[in-house]
């Protein structure tokens, strides 16, 4: 006879578990699939955007080097009909630097390397036989050249852009070459920066062998390099994303692209491991935000698996008495489908009845002070909220009830008490509807006055003042009250602030003898 009911249980949790891990299983399956569907688009998205940052910058820096170029392949074209004119070719090189304030100096050199002339603060230059890598190279190519950065006989750090100065024939002269300053925030610093882009995000500039030019961390360099980017990853493209290595050997979303002029390709970097915690923590928040979703689902389950069993236990239970008369009439009476889902759905509708009137009147409880009926702090900031969006301008009043220890020692707990709750019904008296009226703890009082203006405010404060000195409280006799007023708009400055200025109001009018109105 146990046999069964051991079966008819056993049924009931087999059909339960099957149910359970075959959901379970589903939401595995799905949550893995959304997150690599998601981590794909997520690092997609990621790749695109250094790659579309470092496309900004390097376009930002070409049209830099692009302009700078032009006006100075133009003032080589002045220069190359004055060559021999030493006068004119100093004033333009003066004049060059003078006018565009991207250059520290401008130096004429002819085609033996010897500076010809140059802009008035470099002047001491004039007559020099210059030997850098830059002028070696300028000389050598005979073409516009940027150089990489190198410091200066006079150990300015600098970068060289020249272009080569011609006269009408077409034959070669020498060249033209303006040199820019590299410090932290000068022009290129602040043209080729990731301040704006993400707080993990690396940024270096490397040149044709790959050797890193800059770092946004570090600066430019000319010299002990920052490192080597293997630029055999770039696959000769101009622009494009990848993942490789930063300098710190982590595994990186790196997008690049190609300055025009320059030369010199800018690396945006940043952490992969940052977008895959960014995902984690992006999946967490779905799997918050499911699980009441997926407990009502194992509720269900639940559910299912006892409307499914019962009348297999109903029915089993008859088996017992199959010897009986009447067992053939009990048996077509069992109708477990209609009952049981009409009796789990009244008892269900009844306890989420009474579990919403239990949570309402703890909301209740926990959002009013229980001695005054008002609000406390916790209820204040629930109803702010609504107060804030609506009004320019609230005015706002704290209230403190003077020497409020020295009635409470005097004449005992229950009068003050009574006076907190004969002050509140007499504040709530002097207020309007869409007032919010709180009681902030013990002695201590806030009113909040939407659309009110801090004179009206004030005028309003006097009022309670005046009344509360005239009042006799029953126990106390004559109580005064502290008030501290001021007035704010939600949009410009944010409430806590607001609630600090009326406090500090409030404190200098207890500072200043009490029983009075101070405004700030």
């Amino acid at each position: 006879m146990d046999q069964p009911r051991r079966f008819a249980f056993n049924l009931k949790r087999l059909i339960l578990l099957l149910a359970l891990v075959s959901t379970l299983i589903i939401l595995l399956s799905s949550y893995l699939a959304i997150f690599q569907v998601e981590r794909k688009l997520l690092i997609d998205s990621s790749l695109r955007a250094s790659q579309s940052y470092a496309a900004r910058l390097s376009l930002t820096a070409d049209l830099f080097f692009n302009a700078a170029q032009k006006q100075l392949i133009f003032s080589a074209g002045l220069l190359g009909e004055e060559f021999d004119n030493l006068y004119a070719v100093a004033e333009e090189a003066d004049r060059l630097q003078i006018q565009s304030k991207r250059y520290s100096s401008v130096l004429v050199v002819d085609k033996s390397g010897v500076v010809r002339a140059a802009s008035r603060n470099s002047a001491n230059m004039t007559g020099l036989r210059l030997v850098s890598d830059a002028n070696t190279q300028a000389l050598a190519t005979q073409n516009p050249v940027i150089s990489s950065p190198f410091r200066t006989a006079q150990n300015n750090h600098i970068i060289a852009m020249s272009v080569p100065i011609r006269n009408a024939r077409g034959k070669y002269l020498g060249y033209l070459v303006a040199e820019i300053t590299l410090h932290q925030g000068g022009i290129i610093d602040s043209l080729i920066n990731a301040r704006n882009y993400r707080k993990d995000a690396y940024i270096y500039v490397i040149d044709n062998e790959g050797d890193v030019l800059y770092r946004a961390a570090d600066g430019w360099t000319e010299s002990a390099p920052q490192g080597n980017v293997n630029k055999a990853l770039l696959e000769g493209r101009d622009q494009g994303f990848l993942h490789m290595k930063n300098l710190q050997g982590e595994d990186s979303l790196a997008g690049f692209s190609t300055m025009e002029v320059a030369g010199w390709t800018v690396l945006v970097l940043h952490p992969a491991r940052a977008d895959v915690m960014l995902l984690y923590h992006v999946m967490l928040q779905v799997l918050i935000y499911t699980l009441p979703f997926v407990l009502l689902v194992f509720i269900g389950i639940w559910l299912l698996a006892r409307y499914i069993s019962r009348p297999l236990r109903q029915l089993a239970s008859k088996a017992d008495t199959m010897d009986s008369q009447d067992v053939s009439a009990e048996i077509q009476q069992i109708n477990a489908w209609y009952y049981e889902a009409s009796k789990l759905k009244s008892v269900m509708l009844q306890g989420i009845r009474l579990l919403h009137q239990r949570i309402e009147k703890l909301s209740t409880q926990a959002h009013t002070d229980p001695m005054t009926g008002l609000l406390n702090r916790r209820g204040l900031y629930e109803q702010v909220d609504k107060l804030l969006g609506e009004e320019s301008q609230i005015g706002v009043i704290t209230i403190d009830i003077d020497h409020f220890k020295m009635i409470n020692d005097t004449f005992g707990h229950d009068v003050g008490d009574g006076v907190i709750t004969q002050l509140s019904r007499l504040i709530l008296g002097n207020s309007r509807d869409d007032d919010l009226l709180c009681r902030m703890g013990g002695e201590e009082f806030l009113l909040l006055l939407p659309g009110t203006s801090l004179t009206r405010a004030v005028q309003l404060a006097e009022r309670l003042r005046r009344q509360v000195a005239g009042q006799n409280f029953e126990g106390a006799g004559n109580v005064t009250i502290s008030l501290g007023v001021t007035h704010f708009n939600p949009a410009k400055v944010n409430i806590d602030s607001a609630l600090k200025s009326a406090d500090k109001a409030l404190y200098q009018a207890k500072n200043d003898g009490r029983n009075r109105v101070v405004s700030r």
